[in-house]
């Protein structure tokens, strides 16, 4: 008799913590495992101070007077920005199916297993973190206790929902050029028809969350959503659960646990581990990591928090520093970008797809570490909000487009280098590619930037900055793509430098 999901989850959580115990690599998980919680932790922390003093940056600052009336209206806008972040960061949940399909086990209790397991994640206490706080001091006050967690867990439940929405439509689109882009057509829109005046989506929506203020109408509706995109997405995971289906297309979604921080990316991922462990091992490599630490403090030399706004007073300039701070790693990385493989580059060149996986192994390093770099840098929040937005407007750009640059570059006249050595008056593997490569790179985000900003102003020139940078990151597969052809069509003339030099 075949078993139910609610009669093997037991059995599944007892095989999965034993596996985590008995696994050989037990001490490099934890360490994973630390830092992953470190970081999260590190961004929870600065939400939840954020979340403090939301209800008294409204009045005081923004000048809002009627903050439930602004929250219902906000809202819409906040699940749109979730449902965009989700769809950029969020996987797919991972469990051993082929393990189990064979097994007296109904499939659908598997399914409702790992869906409920995917539950668990930083994102799903985004809205409690968030707005907790504004909810006790500003609508408890006003429409009682009762009702205004009501209106919490309406918003609850719709963040549930955009978790199963999401995971829905990436099976949907599945990878589609034209999905992705009518996904990002119609999320951002309500933010551009925002920001021009031109129409408020958000005051449509708002009746609906102002219905908590007098029953629980608004969060049965929102508990029917969620169920209803719940059953889209177990209904699509279901159809596709069969053992050959799963050995012939991979399905990253329903596919092995993870050992290491990538190895989830595939066999892109196993190499991209293999290049932080030679980042962390050999004294080049690990010195300008080091060096990249240091870079941490550059904007000390140049942030001002005098007046309250003198950050924004030369945005340009701030976007530079913001850029060189979060970068400095790629920049030095990139050097070397195919520089680094001058012993094991004929491995790569016969293995299936070697190449390819090289390179976005090597991407799926120096992106991470972008990220971990943005996340160190949020203390000079101190010296301004705007800080943030031009950080993060860095950021974007190096993920969407500066890598790529960089990459893109790197293949020009390769030089073969001897990773062993150190990096003290060591020139090995620069030529005049490594020279010139942080101009275009430095200097591109400026084209967009300067017109737009004596078109417009300043934070327009931002904006569009970050567009550009966030085009990049949807068409990223496009983009590696080129990179890996070009790569791949001159893999014989670096094949042979490389071997020259051993």
């Amino acid at each position: 008799m075949l078993k139910s999901g609610r009669q093997i989850a037991p059995e599944f959580i007892r095989l999965f913590v034993l596996e985590k115990i008995r696994s050989l690599s037990l001490g490099r998980d934890l360490l994973s495992a630390a830092i992953t919680f470190i970081f999260i932790a590190f961004i929870l922390v600065y939400l939840a101070g954020f979340a403090l003093f939301f209800g008294a940056i409204l009045k005081d600052f923004f000048e809002i007077q009627d903050v439930p009336a602004f929250l219902n209206v906000a809202a819409l806008y906040y699940l749109l920005g979730e449902l965009l972040t989700r769809f950029l960061m969020q996987k797919k949940p991972l469990f051993e199916l082929r393990n189990t399909l064979h097994l007296p086990v109904k499939k659908t209790g598997v399914i409702h297993y790992l869906l409920a397991r995917s539950l668990f994640s930083p994102f799903s206490l985004l809205v409690v973190i968030l707005f907790l706080p504004v909810t006790i001091t500003e609508i408890s006050p006003l429409y009682g206790s009762i009702h205004a967690a009501y209106w919490l867990s309406t918003l609850l439940f719709l963040s549930f929902a955009m978790h199963f929405l999401i995971l829905f439509l990436k099976e949907v689109i599945d990878g589609s050029l034209i999905g992705t882009i009518t996904f990002f057509g119609i999320t951002i829109s309500p933010f551009i028809l925002l920001y021009f005046g031109v129409f408020t989506i958000g005051e449509i929506t708002a009746p609906f969350f102002a219905l908590s203020f007098s029953g629980p109408a608004s969060m049965v509706a929102a508990i029917v959503f969620m169920s209803i995109c719940y059953l889209l997405v177990h209904n699509t995971y279901s159809s596709k659960a069969y053992l050959d289906s799963v050995s012939r297309k991979g399905m990253d979604f329903l596919s092995g646990t993870h050992k290491d921080l990538f190895s989830r990316f595939g066999v892109a991922g196993m190499y991209a581990d293999t290049e932080l462990k030679l980042i962390l091992r050999h004294k080049k490599s690990r010195g300008y990591l080091i060096l990249s630490l240091l870079f941490l403090f550059y904007g000390l030399l140049f942030y001002r928090n005098e007046g309250g706004g003198l950050i924004m007073e030369v945005p340009g300039f701030s976007l530079f520093i913001g850029i060189i701070i979060i970068s400095m790693f790629l920049l030095n990385y990139g050097q070397f970008f195919i520089s680094w493989n001058t012993a094991s580059f004929d491995y790569y060149m016969v293995k299936h797809h070697g190449l390819e996986a090289l390179i976005r192994g090597k991407m799926l390093v120096v992106n991470t570490v972008s990220i971990f770099f943005y996340l160190l840098s949020m203390p000079y929040i101190y010296f301004g909000w705007q800080v943030l937005l031009l950080h993060t407007v860095a950021l974007l750009y190096i993920l969407g487009i500066g890598v790529h640059v960089i990459t893109r570059i790197a293949m020009w006249q390769p030089k073969p280098m001897d990773i062993n050595k150190g990096a003290m008056f060591n020139y090995e593997g620069i030529g005049i590619a490594q020279f010139l490569m942080g101009i275009p790179f430095l200097v591109l985000p400026y084209v967009i930037y300067v017109p737009v900003s004596f078109l417009f102003d300043a934070y327009t020139a931002l904006a569009a900055v970050g567009l550009f940078g966030i085009t990049g990151i949807i068409f990223y597969d496009k983009i590696v793509a080129r990179n890996v052809r070009a790569l791949h069509a001159n893999r014989h003339i670096f094949s042979s430098r490389f071997r020259q030099s051993t």
